[in-house]
This record gives structure tokens, C-alpha cells and sequence, in this order.
């Protein structure tokens, strides 16, 4: 959520707050992805780069930097700030299907099966076997030796 209403709204405060709690905390970390996880949603969730012990993702599950309209938005804008620099002219029609051809490349790499064999997740899990799954990581997180998540030893005061 971007835009000077959700600034308005306090939402970069409450979302900054979110980010520090989780990189701050030292439990071990397991997050499973039910819908779409884009951008600092997905670092304030506990995504990958906050090296979680486990993550899952349903089938239902979507991962990426930035979420596929959004990303075919702004390489329109790109094209479209090139061709005018070079003084081409772009076909509306043409300029259409790259955008489109973009934003469905760019929805197939997010889709679960795709971004778990990029290992971005620890595997893909039926939904009705989430809480067998979340039981086996209890118990190795609870084995003797398996220390929680690294902290950064600082809490951002916003």
C-alpha cells in the first residue's frame, strides 16, 4: 500500500515498527505463505531474507519483489521514457504486448512452484497438512541445540 493516503494513515510507521519486531526477535522463525507476498510485505513477514528456520508456501502462494502489475506498470513507463529519449515512436499495440508479454512472465516466476524450485521456500505444502508440518518444526526447533534467529541487536525507535 503506497500513496499519500496510506502515508496519511501511518502505515510506513506501523509497517517500519513490524520490520524492526521481526528482525529484532530471536525466536525461531517459520512462515508459510497462503497469497501473495510482495516487496516489504514479504521482508516484514519474514521472508527469506530474514533467514527464516523453515518456509513454506500452499499452492496458492505467490512470491516476489514487486507484484506482477505493478512491475509491467513501471517497465511500461521504462519503454516508454527510452523510446521518447531515442526519438522512436512506439505503436500502442506493440507497447501493449510487451507489457502484457512482461506482467504474465513476470506472474508465472511469482507462482509458488516456480519460486520453490528457485529455493526461495523450503517446499510447497497441501493446506490440510499445514498443521502436521508446523508440528514437525516445533519439534526441531525444540531439539537441544537449535539456537532461534540471528538479531541485529538493534530496535529502530520510529
Amino acid at each position: 500500500m503506497v500513496g499519500a493516503k496510506a502515508e496519511h494513515a501511518g502505515i510506513i510507521k506501523t509497517g517500519a515498527q513490524l520490520v524492526s519486531a521481526v528482525s529484532c526477535s530471536t525466536v525461531p522463525h517459520i512462515s508459510i505463505i497462503l497469497g501473495a507476498s510482495y516487496g516489504a510485505g514479504n521482508y516484514a513477514m519474514c521472508g527469506r531474507s530474514y533467514k527464516p528456520r523453515f518456509i513454506f508456501t500452499w499452492p496458492t502462494g505467490r512470491c516476489s519483489v514487486m507484484g506482477p502489475d505493478q512491475l509491467a506498470g513501471v517497465m511500461e513507463t521504462v519503454r516508454i521514457s527510452s523510446a521518447k529519449s531515442k526519438g522512436e515512436v512506439l505503436s500502442p499495440e506493440e507497447l501493449k504486448k510487451q507489457v502484457q508479454s512482461f506482467r504474465d512472465a513476470a506472474q508465472r516466476d511469482s507462482e509458488c512452484y516456480a519460486t520453490s524450485s528457485m529455493l526461495v521456500d523450503d517446499g510447497v505444502i497441501d493446506p490440510r497438512d499445514t498443521r502436521d508440518v508446523l508440528g514437525m518444526c516445533l519439534e526441531v526447533v525444540a531439539l537441544p541445540g537449535v539456537q532461534g534467529a540471528e538479531t541485529h541487536k538493534l530496535l529502530a525507535r520510529i
